[in-house]
């Protein structure tokens, strides 16, 4: 389950070098998998041997990386492609051009439409509730907070007297809050 905090950050208006406090809407991650949970899962639900997944695991990372060194973008399966890029300088002529042009290498994933598509229909727990103020410019205003506790329906709480519990105020920006 994605969850989802509204955070102050500052932001510089454009066209001006005054700085403004909007809220950004940002991911909360939910912890980190080991390679070796990663392993004991994979066991549990095929049979086979923790020594056999792990062989297949670092076998299969060590083939990954290779190609991607080589310059190849790798695709596995549902998940996405990995592929290599590169910052550079420019340059005015192509005499000028060469190896000290080079920045960095960097390595990229892009997840295939099957990934985004579950990611996107996942529940969404959010620590505050957000209505859509410019859908086309995706920005979002809060409207309320709950705990994660009762988060479930996606309402906002309310002190029996029609107030809703929290308040706030502000814009966010962000795709994951529509799916």
């Amino acid at each position: 389950m994605l969850k989802l905090e509204s955070k102050q950050q500052p932001m510089i208006k454009i066209g001006t070098k005054e700085k403004e406090l909007k809220y950004v809407l940002n991911l909360v991650l939910s912890g980190s998998i080991s390679e070796k949970e990663v392993i004991e899962f994979a066991c549990k639900h095929t049979g086979m041997q923790p020594t056999m997944v792990k062989a297949a695991i670092e076998s299969s990372l060590q083939i990954v990386e290779l190609y991607i060194a080589l310059g190849y973008s790798v695709k596995l399966g549902d998940l996405g492609t990995f592929y290599p890029t590169i910052d550079s300088k420019a340059v005015d002529s192509n005499t000028e051009a060469g190896l000290s042009q080079l920045k960095k290498v960097n390595i990229r994933f892009r997840p295939n439409s099957e990934l985004v598509e579950k990611v996107n229909k996942a529940d969404k727990e959010l620590k505050g509730v957000f209505k859509i103020v410019d859908y086309e410019r995706k920005f979002y205003e809060e409207v309320g907070r709950k705990d994660f506790a009762d988060a479930s329906d996606g309402t906002t709480g309310n002190d029996g007297n029609g107030n809703s519990d929290g308040g706030g105020g502000g814009s966010s920006s962000g795709d994951d809050l529509v799916g």
